[in-house]
């Protein structure tokens, strides 16, 4: 009897960290996908921080603004990695002329400008 209790302890655990992990992976195969399709995440206000400026960057470099509002999110470090692979990619095609027109609250861009010098 006790047997079976244990197994069925052990395939409810084994459940719940499968399902764990899968939603981990779901995360960043779209963060993956976003870095393909060239979003940037920025974190904003109760109001929308998107400018006209912003928009005329977004059409000029052909990427997209991402805006978290007032709400952070949780796994902070993923979006900053995942908008470092949009701002090597922005160098390689438009080399540095991007840097100096990119709305500066974009998440992890001074970081990673002060590690790019």
């Amino acid at each position: 009897m006790n047997y079976k209790i244990i197994a069925f302890l052990v395939f409810i655990s084994w459940q719940s960290f499968a399902q764990e992990k899968d939603t981990r992976i779901e995360k960043e195969i779209k963060i993956e996908s976003n870095s393909k399709t060239k979003t940037i995440y920025i974190l904003g206000g109760i109001a929308s921080t998107i400018t006209k400026e912003d928009i005329a960057f977004s059409k000029k470099y052909n990427i997209q603004y991402y805006d978290f509002g007032c709400v952070a999110p949780l796994d902070f470090d993923k979006y900053e990695k995942a908008n470092t692979l949009v701002f090597e990619n922005l160098t390689a095609n438009f080399g540095k002329q991007w840097e100096k027109e990119i709305k500066n609250s974009a998440m992890g861009f001074l970081e990673w400008k002060k590690v790019k010098k």
